[in-house]
């Protein structure tokens, strides 16, 4: 039987980077959380932490962290149907979330849930490429993903699909693709030589999306276009909206801007589609399930089925 305390400990440590810090948030002695955490290993025989700054987690450490919170989840709803109008033991759902989502669709889909039960949500923004890592190494109870295929230990439920729109300002387009007000096909016109030239908007480094739109539509290679890394959805937009580069952008966003004349789509025959997936862990938690029919109704809605 493994001593919570000792896995809170080895949690606080990963989370706050350090032994010293994670001391100051279990108000303990930074000696008595080392001892924690060499007893938590000394049980499982394995080393659990690799002690570089910051500290992080081996694969056996990142095993524990997931039970942990598994089981710190479940602790939580039962905590809510034995004490349910007690204020003092708020439940905290962890969810990893790409930024494009929570910029449009994501929030207004879980505000009213989280607002009902008085639950607290903690997200974790990253590329939705990689947010499924986050649920495997246990920071997460679920994540908003592109991966179809359910991890081990956790079921994959399709939401809908994000639609990116190639976009430019007129005033971008015009200096870059020649473009005229009133031009039927923009993007029949568009070559590799003026891709070359263009500066193009994209959100940070992991984001592939723009590598494939340009490879798929104009078979162009890495290294051979100029790009602005923007890893912020709001920067991101506004850059684009500032003339600084052209850019793929979700139709939820896309779209207003276009209606507006603020934007243009570059390409309308050349569009990525991103199909995504809520995956969460095989617990019998009511939270998951409730956030899962939450994010569901919304995306019906807003994403393409």
């Amino acid at each position: 039987m493994l001593e919570y305390a000792n896995l809170k400990a080895l949690a606080v440590v990963v989370s706050e980077g350090g032994f010293e810090r994670a001391a100051k948030v279990l108000h303990i002695t930074q000696s008595a959380v080392s001892q924690r955490v060499r007893q938590l290993e000394e049980r499982v025989g394995q080393s659990l932490l690799i002690r570089s700054t910051p500290v992080v987690a081996t694969p056996t450490g990142k095993r524990l962290l997931r039970h942990y919170s598994q089981v710190q989840l479940l602790e939580s709803e039962l905590r809510a149907e034995l004490d349910a109008d007690d204020p003092n033991h708020p439940t905290t759902v962890r969810i990893a979330v790409n930024a494009d989502s929570l910029a449009t669709w994501f929030l207004p889909a879980l505000a009213d849930m989280f607002s009902r039960h008085a639950w607290l949500l903690e997200l974790i923004v990253d590329d939705e490429s990689y947010t499924h890592h986050l649920l495997k190494n246990g920071e997460a109870v679920g994540c908003v993903t592109t991966t179809a295929n359910p991890m081990a230990g956790c079921s994959s439920e399709f939401l809908g699909t994000m639609e990116y729109m190639c976009v430019a300002t007129p005033a971008f387009a015009a200096r870059y693709f020649q473009w005229v007000e009133n031009s039927e096909d923009v993007g029949a016109q568009i070559t590799q030589a003026q891709l070359a030239k263009a500066p193009a908007v994209v959100f940070s480094t992991k984001d592939k999306m723009h590598e494939k739109y340009l490879a798929q539509y104009f078979q162009m290679l890495p290294g051979q276009w100029w790009q602005h890394s923007i890893p912020s959805s709001e920067s991101f937009l506004e850059a684009i909206n500032l003339s600084l580069g052209y850019g793929l952008v979700g139709h939820l966003q896309a779209k207003p801007l276009i209606d507006k004349g603020i934007l243009i789509e570059l390409t309308p025959e050349k569009r990525i589609r991103v199909p995504l997936y809520w995956q969460h862990w095989n617990i019998k938690a009511k939270q998951t399930t409730l956030v899962y029919r939450a994010l569901a109704a919304t995306a019906q809605h807003l994403l393409q089925q």
